[in-house]
């Protein structure tokens, strides 16, 4: 391929990215996915609550084409800043290809009977601590003694075989709806690119390249 057919593949490929950057996020992801890049399981989700600003690092359940998915038990603090409609962002960052997303919009709530078909694939450890945030304490809160966490979990291991993990209720998930979201990709040269997209109110894309 000649150097005029190559800058013409680029340009193609960054129009259809600029008219539909969400499925270039997909895209992305799941190469990401196929180059087994631990990060791509992972996402960083920023909070601010108070004037407080919070960074947690969590799983990153779902890429679908309707947006990310999220676990939350509605006993953490980070439940209760979402749901209060404060500022939040989802961070994605994949090292095996230098990239990364940054998404905002609104938190929209899995109904039950879906959450009930992700808990089937949840690990037993994080279906045990949702029962435990339930019964004992909730997360994030302070432990008196450091073996009380695991007593406690062996507890509820004695009524429940592993087979038969009971679906709590107090385990959430939110899908964002994303409106907003910034690409930033390395380049070998230092001049990286960065692009911001927002819809505007018909629901189409708008973006603005940026200085990296």
């Amino acid at each position: 391929m000649g150097h005029t057919a190559r800058q013409k593949t680029g340009r193609t490929a960054m129009i259809a990215q600029h008219d539909k950057p969400l499925q270039a996020l997909r895209e992305h992801y799941q190469q990401a996915m196929t180059e087994g890049d631990a990060a791509a399981k992972t996402c960083t989700l920023a909070t601010v609550e108070n004037g407080e600003l919070s960074l947690r690092t969590l799983v990153l359940r779902e890429l679908a084409e309707r947006g990310p998915v999220i676990f939350i038990n509605d006993s953490s603090p980070k439940w209760r800043a979402l749901m209060t409609g404060g500022h939040s962002e989802l961070l994605l960052f994949w090292p095996s290809q230098m990239r990364q997303y940054r998404l905002r919009g609104a938190w929209q709530l899995l109904e039950e009977d879906e959450m009930r078909r992700h808990w089937q694939h949840k690990p037993d450890g994080s279906k045990w601590l949702d029962h435990y945030y339930a019964q004992c304490q909730p997360q994030s809160s302070e432990l008196a003694d450091e073996d009380d966490l695991a007593a406690g979990i062996d507890d509820l291991r004695r009524a429940h075989t592993a087979d038969d993990i009971p679906f709590s209720p107090n385990a959430r998930g939110l899908r964002l709806q994303v409106d907003w979201l910034e690409h930033w990709s390395a380049s070998p040269d230092g001049l990286h690119r960065r692009y911001r997209y927002q819809r505007d109110r018909v629901g189409q894309w708008r973006h603005q390249c940026l200085v990296p």
